[in-house]
């Protein structure tokens, strides 16, 4: 029987949560992914089949390479396609039922979409999101109570509309990644933030913030700090809490954290792939590794939240 880390008093139970309330619909789920993959595999061949059959006419008539590099092409596309409006469902179905029941387990809460939009004000004055941008969307988010901390975080997608020298219009992204707030209930002295480390480009003021030197010469290479008190910033910014940072990053499978405090809030914005997602359909959907990576996200929000509250901890 699959055995979960539970490493955090508020996982205790979680595996025997897991096998009585979430695996049976996994269970449900999983026969529906493989009648989907036979679906796939009927609809596929004379698709394919078809548009390499265009493709090889078309060639055949006129000996233009394009036509059977269009063909590849437009096979690609297709298997793509016919992949995703089969597997969709499936894979919404998934991801909304394992995120939801780790949150119900720790007493989070959990919504796909339809919700109220954050201020992203303090985020792109303070260098953690781009300034220029034309629209942005929201999705996935959770929140709740992490260890006397509030918590909250969501997915955030960020785009510029760019004209080309036709006029055509096009959407770059600018930022997609994760956002996250964790309020402390504390109201800092001060402002600290910390932004990637861009070398000769760095500068030596930031508004009304000064440089803060790091400690550990490892975060000095990857992040430059600024802050209103020097004192506290120091503070704060331990090697042992940057490096509950990094985790973090890497549990979300981002890169280029920054974040910032101010007044009660952390503010954290990490770019990552799209969160929360059921995984690869490839896999039964009763593979563990699905939920784990769940937990593992969620633990190392508890993580950060440690670096500065520290509450107990279990070593199971």
């Amino acid at each position: 029987m699959v055995q979960f880390s539970e490493i955090y008093p508020e996982f205790k139970g979680f595996t025997a949560y897991y096998n009585r309330e979430l695996l049976p619909a996994l269970q449900e789920k999983e026969l529906d992914r493989l009648a989907a993959y036979k679906k796939i595999k009927t609809y596929m061949p004379p698709v394919i089949l078809g548009i390499l059959t265009v493709g090889a006419i078309g060639f055949s008539m006129t000996k233009h390479p394009m036509f059977p590099i269009m063909a590849l092409f437009g096979s690609g596309i297709a298997y793509t396609g016919i992949r995703a409006k089969f597997l969709k469902d499936v894979k919404t179905r998934t991801k909304n039922h394992l995120v939801a029941g780790v949150c119900k387990f720790i007493g989070w809460e959990f919504a796909e979409n339809l919700f109220e939009p954050p201020e992203l004000g303090p985020l792109i004055e303070n260098g953690l999101l781009p300034k220029r941008h034309d629209r942005v969307a929201f999705e996935d988010k959770m929140w709740g109570i992490a260890h006397g901390a509030d918590f909250e975080a969501l997915e955030c997608h960020m785009e510029r509309e760019d004209r080309d020298s036709d006029g055509d219009t096009k959407w770059v992204t600018v930022f997609r990644g994760s956002l996250m707030a964790i309020d402390f209930h504390r109201k800092f002295l001060g402002k600290t933030v910390v932004l990637r480390d861009k070398g000769i480009f760095n500068s030596k003021k930031k508004s009304d913030m000064k440089r803060v030197g790091l400690v550990d010469p490892k975060f000095e290479k990857i992040f430059e700090a600024y802050g209103t008190d020097q004192v506290e910033a120091r503070y704060l910014l331990t090697p042992d809490f940057m490096q509950r940072l990094v985790d973090l990053e890497h549990a979300v499978d981002g890169k280029n954290i920054r974040f910032a405090f101010i007044e009660d809030l952390l503010l954290i914005a990490v770019e990552t792939p799209n969160r929360f997602e059921a995984g690869s359909m490839r896999v039964p959907i009763t593979d563990p590794k699905r939920t784990q990576d769940i937990l593992d996200e969620v633990s190392a929000v508890y993580a950060v939240v440690d670096g500065l509250m520290k509450p107990p901890r279990t070593n199971a």
